[in-house]
This record gives C-alpha cells, sequence and structure tokens, in this order.
C-alpha cells in the first residue's frame, strides 16, 4: 500500500507547485505595479517639481544679469550664461527622464524573473508529480503481481 503514499505526494506536488507559481505571479503582479507607481510619481510629482526649479534658478539667473548693468544680447557673455543654463536644464531633465527608464526597464526585469521562477517551480512539481505517479503504477502493479489485488 506504499503506492498510496506515492500518490498522495504527487498530488502534494503538484498542489505546492500551483500555489507557488500562484505566489511567484502575484510577487511580479505587485513588483509591476510599484513600478507603475514610481513613474506616476515622477511624471506627476518629481518631473514638475524639477521643471518648475529649473524655470525658477533661470529666472533668478536672468535677472541677475540683467541688473548686472551688462548687454544681454546674442554673442555675449551674460547670452552665453543663460544659454548654458538652459542646455543643462535640458540635461538634467533628459537624465531624470533616462532614469526613470531605466526603473521601469528593471521593475519589468525583476517582474518576468519572479514569473520564470513560478514557471520553475511549476514544472519541479509536475516533473515530482510525474515521478510519484511512476513510483505509485509500479508500486501498485508489483502489489497485484503478488497478491492479485493493487492493494495487496
Amino acid at each position: 500500500m506504499s503506492w498510496v503514499g506515492n500518490v498522495i505526494a504527487a498530488v502534494g506536488a503538484l498542489k505546492a507547485a500551483d500555489y507557488n507559481k500562484k505566489l511567484y505571479d502575484k510577487q511580479a503582479a505587485l513588483n509591476r505595479e510599484k513600478g507603475r507607481q514610481r513613474e506616476e510619481i515622477f511624471n506627476k510629482i518629481e518631473r514638475p517639481r524639477l521643471v518648475k526649479s529649473q524655470e525658477k534658478a533661470y529666472s533668478e539667473l536672468y535677472v541677475n544679469l540683467l541688473s548686472s548693468g551688462a548687454e544681454f544680447r546674442e554673442g555675449t557673455t551674460p547670452f552665453f550664461l543663460a544659454q548654458e543654463q538652459l542646455v543643462n536644464n535640458a540635461t538634467d531633465l533628459a537624465i531624470a527622464d533616462y532614469n526613470l527608464t531605466v526603473d521601469m526597464i528593471d521593475t519589468e526585469n525583476q517582474s518576468l524573473l519572479l514569473e520564470a521562477k513560478g514557471d520553475q517551480a511549476m514544472f519541479q512539481g509536475l516533473i515530482t508529480a510525474a515521478g510519484q505517479g511512476a513510483k505509485a503504477y509500479s508500486g501498485a502493479q508489483q502489489n497485484k503481481n503478488e497478491s492479485g489485488s493493487i492493494l495487496g
């Protein structure tokens, strides 16, 4: 009757595999949601705050340049300072956008890895169940050959 234990082990392996797969899939979904929240926070709070800060810094620079008494026209040092500030602002904004993109790619990659772990757990459960099923079948056949009944 040891084959009955093998059947129970096979069913248990399938149930554990299904549970683990669902757990990893849930973790992947939570990870993706966290990434979406991060993107929303950046787009609705952090990026506008950065742009506003940059605009304020440029305005202060512009006012300082004008109040210095230096002429502000193309080809002059004040003009080049203002252009440098605008280029730096654009660069900082591009870097912030790039960092968000990299974070989102990383989040998706982590989610894919979690899903792959779930697939691996399911596969492992199926292999274990198949092995236990084969043992159960072998044990039942042995009982049948020895006693004429699979119950032994």
